[in-house]
């Protein structure tokens, strides 16, 4: 982070300060656990927390100053307002000010953080890129990814999150994005929302921070984007199927990897990604588009792709006893699980498609709906055996009746069937078995379970 004076700090944020002196922040935390000497703390309100009561504990470690939204005694000068995390938004807007970067911003249903990563990788073949890390997308996690930012850097990649309709509106006015890509209008968050139309109404909120002579990326191959207005910006789609100003042709799985022919501006261009299905496709697709508008051209970006990495929990593949794990279990809705779903068949060597699944939240009045259509997705896709666990269990064997299911509370159940069908050799050499639910559902415990009975 640049060094701000307090000065800065208070006229940004409009604060008032019984300190009449100047200091310098280097830092900004909200976290006394992560605090560094010269930071500004800034004590964030939640439902089970209050910042402002930690403001002396921040002192204690470092911190100079503190935004609090209540009068504190403290050692250090607090920031008074009104309401701290609407400061640190209009802190991390006005820090967006100083910085002589570009930025790329991230949103969709699904596929976000892949395809920040792929964006990320194929920039830094060329450019100095600072990313967001983890799952730092939200409306705490973006300004602060911001304020990490500093000069030393050409290009900023920023995932952008939402859960309901205004979010993503604020974090692209931070953001203040060059460059806009949306990787596809799912039913992630409908519980919220309460239809796709919302959920693309709400990805399109990213359109408003755009820079004017900004550019947004669409997946061409989504019905949803594929329709959506542009509100006047330069526009570009990506796509496997259908028109695309850069599409995909020629899709082979191999060796754990994807092959496939970039075409673009009438030159083609063969190369292969180190992971497997044709939302990944469509994800490095969207990186691949962002490095063009950088004047990096496909051959480059499948050159940088070739040591991307996914992030665990994410499609992540492991042999064990020679069944192949994928472990995807970061989070999950109806989109994402289709896509794992149609996608299972090539981690098969010769053997059976096994799925272990858990309840998807966060999808309201559709949730036993939603439920059922993923146990006729599993039918579809040629699953033989399935397992579920979830509140929603009855509505999952309606669409797959020969799957065995368990309540919510049934986990040590389910990991006991688990090791059964292990033991009875029903899930055996050159099977394939894809782990997926909802973060909730801690579908890594049993993740543990299947590769202690396969070891």
């Amino acid at each position: 982070m640049k060094p701000l004076s307090l000065k800065e700090i208070i006229e940004s944020t409009g604060a008032s300060c019984a300190f009449d002196g100047d200091l310098t922040v280097t830092g900004v935390s909200s976290d006394t656990r992560t605090i560094q000497k010269g930071d500004l703390f800034v004590a964030l309100v939640g439902e089970r927390f209050d910042g402002n009561d930690y403001v002396n504990v921040a002192a204690e470690s470092g911190a100079v100053a503190a935004l609090c939204s209540k009068p504190v005694e403290a050692d250090i000068p607090v920031l008074l307002v009104d309401d701290t995390l609407n400061a640190l938004h209009r802190l991390a807007e006005y820090y967006r000010t100083l910085l002589d970067i570009r930025v790329v911003a991230v949103t969709g249903s699904n596929g976000k953080t892949t395809t920040r990563d792929m964006t990320k990788a194929v920039l830094a073949s060329a450019y100095k890129v600072y990313s967001t890390e983890k799952n730092y997308n939200n409306e705490i996690g973006l300004p602060k990814t911001i304020l990490q930012t500093d000069g030393d850097f050409d290009i900023a990649v920023l995932e952008v999150g939402m859960n309901h309709l205004g979010e993503i509106s604020r974090l692209t006015k931070i953001g203040k994005p060059d460059v806009a890509l949306i990787t596809n209008i799912g039913k992630a968050h409908i519980g919220n929302l309460g239809s796709q139309d919302n959920i693309l109404k709400a990805k399109l909120e990213i359109l408003e921070g755009l820079n004017p002579d900004g550019l947004v990326i669409f997946n061409g191959d989504d019905a949803y984007l594929r329709k959506a207005d542009a509100n006047g910006f330069r526009k570009a789609f990506v796509g496997i199927n259908g028109e695309a100003e850069l599409k995909a042709e020629d899709i082979e799985v191999k060796d754990g990897k994807t092959y496939y022919t970039a075409v673009y501006d009438g030159k083609k261009y063969r190369g292969s990604i180190p992971v497997i299905g044709n939302y990944n496709v469509l994800n490095s697709l969207e990186a691949m588009r962002c490095g063009i508008e950088f004047g990096i051209m496909p051959d480059e970006a499948f050159k940088a792709l070739a040591d991307y990495q996914s992030v665990g929990m994410r499609c992540e593949a492991e042999t064990v006893g020679g069944v192949t794990l994928v472990k995807d279990y970061y989070n999950a809705s109806p989109d994402s699980s289709r896509v794992a779903l149609e996608a299972l068949g090539d981690y098969t060597q010769g053997g059976k498609k096994t799925a272990l699944l858990g309840e998807m939240l966060e999808l309201g009045d559709y949730s036993a709906a939603e439920h059922k259509a993923l146990g006729e997705m599993c039918v579809k896709n040629g699953v033989e055996l399935a397992l579920f666990i979830g509140d929603d269990c009855a509505s999952f064997k309606e669409g797959m009746p020969s799957a065995t299911v368990f309540a919510k509370a049934e986990r040590e159940a389910y990991a006991e069937k688990i090791k059964s069908l292990v033991t009875e050799g029903r899930i055996s050499k050159g099977d394939a078995v894809l782990i997926k639910a909802s973060r909730g559902t801690k579908m890594e415990d049993f993740y543990e379970v299947i590769k202690a009975a396969l070891q």
